[in-house]
């Protein structure tokens, strides 16, 4: 059983001078519970000990092993590295000092010192070490709050299944709920619907709307409503319901029953581009802001027809892919882009090649944005 902790904070006092340590006790008491250690090896296990030390009050000048040292094992040790550490001592240089402070230690006094002086920093030290002990606490209740809304959105996210015939996707998101949305349904009368969406930022304030946007796009294409009322929908929701900052660049692309054509809208993503036998043969620029901005916005008008041929192949990516950069601070670009996907339209890649591509240009494997590539393929 774990020993109960003293409402008096605790502190250890460590010093091979019996009488330097009763000096510190009498400057301390009875306002905290001391300990005392003659040699690092029992202020080692001491601290160790639930309950453990609030503050340690430390010397350098002991045999067999100095404060110094004994500062190195605390910080190393991960059960007694936040335990602040304030060097009392008789060493005054100034590379001692600072010694000590690189170290790890909170605070540094000098032999003799001033028992008003010692009590004020105490005092100060161990408000700071409750502080911080409260801070850390109630970061872990928001983590633990976050990570449990996160998991619901993400359920609630992919509740609907994934249509997967006639698309690849590759999905890299920066944190596990992304900015980045892609969904893909067939409707009753046989259209296909492919929604690729990317958030303003990412993490939990980016994945907010996926649910709404993706209940709104199951749902009516159950219905087997037009695409335009669909997109049009999700604007209109997303308007009345996010808060000003957020928004939703989107690609909608809507195959006919006979993949011989479509139509696409493009809603602040970079173009969507239409690969025919290796080449370059239609783009499909953003003709419309981002969703969630301006609540009424003239859909038809922004519909650009898709019209292809067997073995055309469809893309459409997050503004991710394009904007990562080099540590020279150039972007992939567009022309990086349109080469890797002359390569993978015209074999059977995988394009997760992108992602290699992507970390030789970035110099790493840490991008700063969520990276998602959608293939359509016409037959």
């Amino acid at each position: 059983m774990l020993a109960k902790r003293p409402t008096r904070p605790t502190i250890l006092v460590v010093d091979d001078t019996p009488e330097n340590i009763d000096v510190l006790k009498g400057a301390l008491t009875p306002g905290y519970v001391i300990k005392p250690a003659t040699n690092g090896v029992v202020a080692l296990k001491i601290a160790s000990i639930h309950p453990q030390p609030d503050l340690i009050l430390l010397d350098i000048m002991m045999p067999e092993m100095d404060g110094y040292e004994v500062c190195r094992r605390l910080k190393a040790d991960a059960a007694t590295q936040d335990i602040p550490i304030m060097f009392v001592t008789a060493k005054s240089g100034e590379a001692d000092e600072l010694q000590g402070l690189r170290l790890g230690a909170v605070d540094y006094i000098t032999k003799p010192f001033s028992v008003p002086i010692v009590q004020s920093r105490v005092k100060t030290h161990l408000a700071l070490r409750n502080a911080n002990q409260k801070l850390a606490t109630h970061n872990k209740h928001l983590m633990e709050e976050r990570n449990l809304i996160e998991s619901i959105l993400l359920k609630m996210r992919h509740a609907d299944g994934f249509h997967g015939e006639h698309v690849r996707c590759i999905v890299s998101p920066v944190e596990s709920t992304a900015g980045d949305l892609l969904l893909s349904t067939v409707t009753p009368d046989g259209r296909h619907w492919i929604l690729l969406g990317d958030f303003t930022g990412h993490g939990l304030s980016a994945a907010i709307g996926g649910p709404l946007i993706s209940y709104i796009f199951h749902d009516l294409a159950i219905r087997n409503a037009p695409a335009q009322t669909m997109i049009d929908t999700i604007n209109t929701q997303l308007c009345a319901r996010l808060p000003t900052g957020l928004f939703f660049a989107a690609s909608l692309i809507e195959t006919d029953p006979d993949r011989r054509g479509g139509t696409v809208w493009n809603a602040g993503l970079p173009d969507c581009v239409l690969m025919r036998q290796g080449q370059v043969s239609a783009l499909f620029p953003s003709l419309l802001p981002p969703l969630g901005i301006v609540a009424r916005l003239d859909m038809g008008a922004a519909a650009t027809p898709l019209t292809w041929m067997a073995g055309d192949r469809l893309y459409a990516f997050s503004d991710g892919v394009v904007e990562a950069r080099a540590p020279t601070d150039e972007m992939f670009g567009s022309d990086r882009m349109y080469a890797f996907l002359s390569m993978v339209s015209q074999s059977s890649q995988p394009l997760e090649q992108l992602m290699e591509r992507l970390v030789a240009h970035t110099g790493t494997s840490a991008l700063e944005d969520d990276v998602t590539l959608v293939e359509v393929c016409a037959t």
